[in-house]
């Protein structure tokens, strides 16, 4: 592992990668406690999903990276758990709708840190990664490296516009299992019963050297070759949704066992071309939490980094996302993007146990229909939008002439997806946004989960002035601008542009970015617009965020927005001593439930 990403990203600056190999589908099931008198390894308990304002967590969210005009962002993510090894998804995905623009397969170590810089490419205008670390990837770091960010998913007339669309976006990361160091076997065959513990090979390929010619460096190679297969797991209690013995040694069997919290993360962005800045920040942390709300293990959601299609009948077992969904209900198709496995795990598959609720707990019994159990990613969505939901935004801006400032906010909405997404092919004007629903195998009297949160009321193609092929989020509620000395507008009394004079501003893009009387601190380029403060030069604003109406509440309730980010700043004082007196601020929105 390589600590020193500053100056080792710095000095570099200047899609989905697949494997091939068998079908198959993801995992995503329980595990009951071995039964082992050897090695103690936990049962899958958490049922809720939460924001964990410590910082560590199941879940970690990049909310913007931006490799733009000189941009470039490195990344740090960090095990704290120095027992287990994870398993990790990193997934990339475009400012515009969320489509995915690289992922891969990261196996951290226990109390490892894992670092790369994404930057542009100048030959092909694509981003690209590079990571200069020794952990194990799939594919390879060298495959990582040499590889820019896919085009296939998103949206543009030709490949110079596709390749735009992968400079910003978001981040999403996710561990599927943990790895132990030591599993249970009987007579040197792994079993969940076993009765001595050895060493778990995919731990020991993934374990760095302590010392020799390789100190610092795993191993890798042919002990990662069980992960190029999901697991064989067929023998799921219809009364539990919870994977039986013979399952649970084939989890071991591939080194793996049920998620723990842990994982840590950092997140920069530099511009060393232009103006010399940079802003950072801690990622988003969500954690899967019990009944008591402690920290608990999750349910394994491993898929293998492999471009084979997913079987329609799982589809909808594994994942809310509206055009990976077959479209067939309890007669699975085939959905409006045919999902393979690289597009597994998401945020939505399901890593929670649901109580007493038939069709949630029974979504992997073969009694139950396919449109119920497809209810358990929705509900997992639910969850999670939940978690990150918000009924106010409020921060500051700064656009001082006299010190060249320029403020853009951002706003980043990481389960948008899986309630709405854009449908480019439909149409010949692109403008077909699909919301989860019937016609997604979501059973008509089943939980609707994200899509309570966006609906066709509130969320529109291309509005006032965006992009056709952008969905659009109206916020809800009114907003104020401040100015330091007290004097305050509402929507009536300021222009957005692209917009409608009098109305608050709409989130368009997956990644919305708000400038400030045409100052341009981030030259965010894909899902921007500007707020003519009308004067004010200073001070702060408060954005009504409620989203839509609970229905038939009373009195009235409402549901908020999922919304992550911060206020980026930059300033430029007089040259002292002939150096330039750049400065930088990144201030994290404060938000109201």
């Amino acid at each position: 592992m390589k600590k020193n990403v500053l100056s080792l990203s710095i000095a570099t600056m200047i899609g989905s990668l697949a494997l091939s190999g068998a079908a198959s589908a993801g995992v995503a099931y329980g595990t009951a406690a071995a039964a082992s008198t050897a090695v103690t390894l936990p049962a899958t308990s958490a049922t809720d999903l939460k924001v964990n304002p410590n910082g560590i967590g199941h879940i970690l969210l990049v909310p913007y990276y931006s490799v733009q005009e000189g941009n470039g962002t490195l990344l740090s993510i960090v095990n704290t758990d120095t027992k287990n090894g994870k398993a990790v998804k990193v997934r990339f995905r475009g400012a515009s709708n969320s489509d995915d623009v690289f992922d891969f397969t990261l196996l951290m170590s226990p109390g490892d840190v894992w670092t790369a810089n994404v930057s542009k490419d100048a030959a092909s205008g694509k981003a690209q990664l590079f990571t200069p670390d020794n952990s194990c990837t799939l594919p390879s770091s060298a495959a990582l490296n040499s590889t820019k960010f896919m085009t296939a998913r998103v949206y543009g007339a030709d490949e110079a516009a596709r390749a735009l669309e992968t400079l910003e976006g978001y981040v999403e990361i996710f561990n599927m299992a943990d790895i132990p160091p030591k599993v249970p076997a009987t007579a040197g065959e792994i079993a969940q019963n076993g009765t001595a513990a050895i060493d778990n090979p995919l731990f020991t390929a993934i374990k760095h050297a302590p010392s020799g010619d390789n100190a610092g460096k795993p191993a890798c190679g042919s002990g990662l070759d069980k992960l190029r297969s999901d697991p064989t797991l067929s023998n799921i209690s219809a009364s539990t949704g919870t994977a039986a013995e013979t399952d649970r040694t084939n989890l071991l069997k591939h080194g793996l066992w049920a998620p723990t919290t842990g994982l840590t993360g950092s997140w920069t962005i530099l511009n060393i071309y232009g103006a010399s800045v940079g802003w950072s920040g801690n990622m988003t942390a969500i954690e899967a939490r019990n009944g008591t709300d402690a920290p608990a293990p999750g349910r394994v959601v491993f898929s293998a980094q492999k471009s084979d299609r997913v079987p329609a009948a799982d589809v909808n077992l594994l994942t809310a996302d509206p055009l990976l969904r077959n479209k067939g209900g309890a007669t699975p198709g085939t959905g409006i993007i045919p999902a393979v496995q690289f597009d597994l795990p998401d945020m939505s598959t399901p890593y929670l146990l649901y109580g007493t609720n038939a069709s949630i707990e029974a979504e992997n019994a073969t009694a139950i229909d396919l449109a119920a159990r497809g209810s358990a990613p929705i509900r997992q969505a639910e969850a999670l939008t939940e978690s990150l939901a918000v009924q106010h935004v409020i921060n500051e801006y700064i656009t001082n002439p006299k010190i060249s400032a320029a403020t853009e906010w951002v706003f980043s909405m990481p389960t948008r997806r899986y309630a709405v997404g854009v449908d480019y092919t439909s149409t010949a004007t692109m403008e077909n946004p699909i919301f989860n629903g019937v016609s997604q195998g979501v059973a008509a009297n089943a939980v609707r989960g994200p899509s309570d949160f966006f609906t066709s009321t509130n969320t529109k193609m291309g509005a006032d002035g965006a992009p056709k092929y952008q969905a659009c989020v109206e916020p809800g509620g009114d907003l104020f601008v401040y100015n330091q000395e007290e004097a305050k507008k509402d929507s009536g009394g300021f222009v957005i542009s692209p917009g409608v004079a009098g109305k608050s501003v709409n989130f368009c893009g997956e990644v919305s970015v708000l400038g400030f009387s045409t100052t341009q601190a981030l030259k965010a380029k894909i899902a921007t617009k500007d707020i003519d403060t009308g004067g004010f030069t200073s001070g702060w604003m408060d954005i009504n965020t409620r989203g839509l109406e609970v229905a038939n509440s009373n009195p009235k309730t409402y549901r908020g927005l999922p919304i992550i980010g911060s206020a980026f700043v930059k300033m430029t004082g007089p040259i002292a001593a002939g150096k330039s007196t750049n400065f930088s601020i990144t201030a994290p929105h404060r938000f109201s439930k």
